[in-house]
């Protein structure tokens, strides 16, 4: 499951753009084959005079966090291939219409994973990563009981 917490200024973005955002960032997952349940995203409303940036007010900021449990990045040791930076590339390219290109919003974002071992959906440890019981679960796009295989 990724889970996407987007902090900002409650009139940031109406229905319609927070929509069309999680639309955008659920289709970062599913080009891999996760199943869109596994995306979360939350905007938390933060009232002005509660988000502060260096010590001072910031209204027009829009702060991240990305939680990854379902897939995660190789380490940077082991990133012989760049998957990390096409990550940050193709966030970075899914953002950058709903926020960047707006012009008046200053945004930041992070990554952090959580071990896949730590990780249940209605009770059920997700089946293995491109795994028949995974499709499974992205083609009906829910969890449902499944035998573990040694």
């Amino acid at each position: 499951m990724p889970l996407w917490r987007i902090f900002s200024h409650p009139s940031t973005f109406n229905t319609t753009q927070k929509q069309a955002l999680a639309e955008s960032i659920t289709s970062i997952y599913t080009r891999v084959g996760l199943p869109a349940f596994y995306v979360d995203v939350v905007f938390v409303p933060v009232e002005p005079n509660s988000f502060y940036v260096g010590g001072k007010q910031a209204g027009n900021m829009v702060r991240i966090a990305v939680e990854h449990i379902a897939v995660h990045q190789p380490t940077k040791e082991d990133d012989t291939q760049g998957v990390r930076a096409k990550m940050l590339a193709e966030i970075d390219e899914i953002l950058t219409p709903h926020i960047a290109a707006r012009g008046d919003l200053n945004w930041e974002y992070h990554i952090v994973e959580t071990p896949r071992d730590l990780w249940k959906i209605q009770g059920i440890a997700p089946p293995p990563f491109r795994g028949a019981e995974e499709k499974l679960w992205a083609r009906e796009n829910k969890a449902s009981p499944w035998e573990k295989t040694k």
